[in-house]
């Protein structure tokens, strides 16, 4: 912040809900925020929760909270009172800065006394205002290697637990970020996944930051405004997840907007398979597609699929290459590396590797092995490319075969009908699990589940297929920011008549 606050002080930085800050505001805001930290007791080590949208108040308060030597809480505005009462409540909040939205849910809680840490709730307004302190840089050496943020993971497994990222492990994995992935001081990225996610804060935000670019911010998405602010904020690339380049083709938004500035597509968190990718090469020629996989406490990218091999049909389904400051290996249960084409964990090392767990050392011991974390995610190496093949949690055992959840769901994806699909196993008397999927159709689109069947059992062995499909409109399908499948959700909700789900 400082070195553009010199450098570049007039460049935009942040644009959003017609608010604009340029690299000298933004720098100054986030001073002034720090140091309103600091007049209230803050110190260096201390938890600052922040509850918001996607805008300039989060910007600046995540900023702000890191310049101060706090540790940046940005929490999930989508959570329960009770969930948002656990976030504040195990990060041990002792500030929370919350926009006008949010802060009403925020204040109850406070007030109610069940978050007995939260000594300060600053609501976004006047309160604010009168809260902000000097807009000069606050007198603080900050250690690298201590906490700069904490993020909450486990939304699709169960309950959150607080990710400790570094100084060092956000900055790595921006520098990462910048050079694998050609980003450029004159960008202007478009942020649409909220703050408190890791691939918005880490990967398009803060990379863009550091070279003194410009983020754009969608509180929510909506395809038609997306294209619009595409065209005229002159957008040159932006992150969406699967499900919302699905929607952005289905809708036709992207052609019905001038989007020649629209230079990088990125995509990540889930199944992005070649007829995807083809559906948008035809409505973006220009535009050059990237594909991320990492998780939270990796900082969160692991690998990407350049432009060069986006379209090569022997890459489909992989997620490319280690990131720059990554190694990674493939290992088996004992640890030990496998061979090419052997399917066993991903396991990654490196600077942007996560500090642990807070306040969680059963739960960080568990997450690393021999100075590797753990992603819980199955692959294999292929010539220096890894595919991806599933979570080890959704591995299917039917009848004595282990089926890769997501091996069934590339084939579904690969049908032009299907806009969403989910593999689960099911218990079964007669194969202990069984293969199902739950799809959801694009709009307009009809396909029995006889045909989806053969569509399968021409690209997978026969114990593969499922042996049935249910249908289920697509706002039945719950998907979480990261664009992952909530299959959890999906099992609660008891789609089966016959059969409980396992898991």
């Amino acid at each position: 912040m400082r070195r553009n606050h010199g450098r570049r002080p007039r460049a935009a930085a942040v644009v959003a809900d017609g608010h604009r800050l340029d690299h000298s505001q933004l720098a100054e805001r986030a001073w002034s925020v720090a140091n309103g930290l600091k007049n209230l007791g803050v110190r260096p080590g201390d938890t600052v929760a922040i509850l918001c949208g996607n805008g300039t108040f989060s910007a600046e308060t995540i900023l702000g909270a890191i310049t101060a030597g706090a540790i940046a809480a940005p929490l999930n505005w989508r959570w329960s009172a009770a969930e948002l009462e656990h976030g504040l409540n195990d990060s041990q909040a002792r500030v929370v800065l919350a926009d006008g939205e949010f802060a009403p849910v925020a204040r109850q809680l406070v007030e109610s006394g069940r978050t007995a840490g939260v000594k300060a709730l600053v609501a976004e307004g006047d309160q604010y205002d009168r809260f902000l302190g000097p807009a000069t840089p606050p007198e603080l050496r900050l250690d690298p290697a201590k906490p700069a943020v904490m993020l909450y993971t486990g939304g699709t497994t169960g309950a959150s637990k607080g990710v400790l990222l570094s100084h060092t492990n956000v900055m790595a994995n921006a520098f990462d970020e910048i050079i694998d992935t050609d980003m450029e001081p004159d960008d202007i990225t478009l942020l649409i996944a909220p703050m408190y996610h890791s691939a918005s804060l880490l990967c398009w935000f803060m990379p863009h930051l550091v070279i003194g670019a410009c983020s754009v911010f969608m509180r929510r998405f909506d395809e038609e405004h997306a294209a619009t602010l595409i065209e005229s904020e002159r957008v040159t690339n932006g992150f969406f997840i699967p499900n919302m380049v699905r929607r952005m083709v289905i809708s036709g938004a992207w052609e019905r907007r001038r989007t020649s500035s629209f230079k990088r597509l990125y995509v990540g968190g889930a199944t992005f398979r070649l007829p995807d990718k083809e559906a948008v090469r035809a409505v973006l020629p220009s535009t050059r597609i990237y594909y991320q996989y990492g998780l939270t406490e990796a900082g969160p990218i692991v690998t990407r699929l350049r432009p060069e091999d986006m379209f090569k049909p022997e890459l489909d389904g992989s997620i490319g290459q280690e990131m720059l400051l990554n190694d990674v290996s493939i290992q088996d249960e004992d640890g030990s590396d496998l061979p090419d084409s052997v399917p066993g964990e991903i396991c990654v090392r490196g600077p942007n590797v996560m500090i642990g767990y807070f306040n969680r050392p059963e739960a960080t011991a568990a997450a690393f092995r021999n100075g590797w974390l753990r992603t819980g995610d199955v692959a294999s190496r292929r010539d220096g490319y890894f595919m991806f093949h599933d979570r080890l949690k959704d591995v299917i055992k039917t009848g004595g075969e282990n089926v890769y959840s997501a091996e069934v769901e590339q084939a579904l994806y690969t049908h032009p009908s299907v806009a969403e699909a989910a593999v689960m196993g099911v218990a079964s008397a007669q194969w202990d699990e069984e293969v199902r999927a739950i799809v959801a159709l694009k709009p307009g689109a009809r396909v029995t589940e006889r045909a989806l069947q053969d569509h399968c059992r021409a690209r997978l062995a026969g114990y593969k297929v499922p042996k049935r499909i249910l249908f289920v409109p697509l706002d039945r399908i719950p998907v979480n920011p990261s664009g992952k499948i909530m299959k959890r959700e999906l099992k609660e909700q008891n789609l089966w008549a016959d059969a409980a789900v396992l898991g």
